[in-house]
């Protein structure tokens, strides 16, 4: 008697994107707080508005003295919309893949770049002009040219090397699974120490647009440590804790596992 071979019927797209959206929308939620403190704290610290550690721990104390007023302040949105926009995309063109039989690597990395860049450029524009020591206005090329190197460096890291580097460490943490974990919760820490100065550039840029090269660089080193710390602080929440639990939860809506 000729065996049947089975077919496994793949779930619809409607389906998968819905727990895309969901997944994405809970993780960039739960992501915003730390990261919106740390963005404006930069943002103040660079106009000269207020010094970079007391900006941070004033957020937290609006956050917790008026919390309906920081969830429909700009602060909250532009921060929301970048994370929580950018793991949609990320989810949606990996359910895409999935259905078509494609590789997830080319389409993640090409997603990951176009919407964190154009969402987070947006975003560091909007900070910029509100919390500068100026009225805002126009944000030079130079600026917009700062930020986008930064994000092509990130979206490389951040998106398409954890999950090859976790299989290339598995052997010393025990699992793929653990391998994963650490390679998505260290990667974009380090990358800090690079990412960071240029992040800065963007804003000296913006706050004093006649400065030379040298005044430009002497900036960029000004608190370099406590900038970079400051950042470490900011990254682990979106792409290392935040990315790790816009997974699980959209394998936990799709009933699926795995880190791809």
């Amino acid at each position: 008697m000729a065996s049947q071979s089975t077919v496994v019927e793949k779930p619809s797209l409607a389906k998968l994107f819905a727990g895309d959206v969901g997944a994405a929308l809970i993780a960039g939620i739960a992501v915003t707080p730390v990261i919106s403190a740390v963005d404006r704290a930069l943002a103040e610290n660079a106009s000269g508005k207020m010094k970079l550690w007391p900006s941070f721990f004033n957020s937290f104390k609006e956050m917790g003295t008026a919390p309906i007023k920081f969830l429909k302040s700009p602060q909250f949105f532009w921060v929301w919309a970048t994370y929580g926009g950018t793991y949609m995309g990320v989810n949606m063109i990996k359910s895409v893949c999935k259905v078509t039989d494609t590789d997830t690597k080319l389409p993640v990395f090409g997603t990951s770049f176009c919407v964190n860049t154009t969402l987070c450029i947006m975003k560091d524009r909007a900070f910029a002009q509100l919390y500068g020591t100026k009225a805002a206005q126009k944000v030079p090329l130079g600026s917009y040219g700062a930020w986008f190197g930064r994000d092509i460096v990130s979206m490389a890291c951040i998106f398409t090397l954890p999950p090859i580097v976790g299989k290339q460490i598995a052997e010393y943490t025990g699992s793929e699974k653990n391998g994963y974990y650490v390679a998505q919760f260290g990667l974009p820490l380090i990358l800090q120490t690079v990412t960071t100065p240029i992040h800065l550039l963007g804003y000296d840029i913006y706050n004093n647009p006649g400065n030379t090269a040298a005044q430009r660089i002497a900036f960029m080193g000004k608190d370099y440590f406590s900038n970079v710390g400051v950042r470490i602080i900011r990254m682990a929440p979106p792409w290392s804790i935040g990315t790790i639990g816009n997974t699980t939860l959209r394998n936990k809506f799709h009933g699926t596992e795995g880190f791809e």
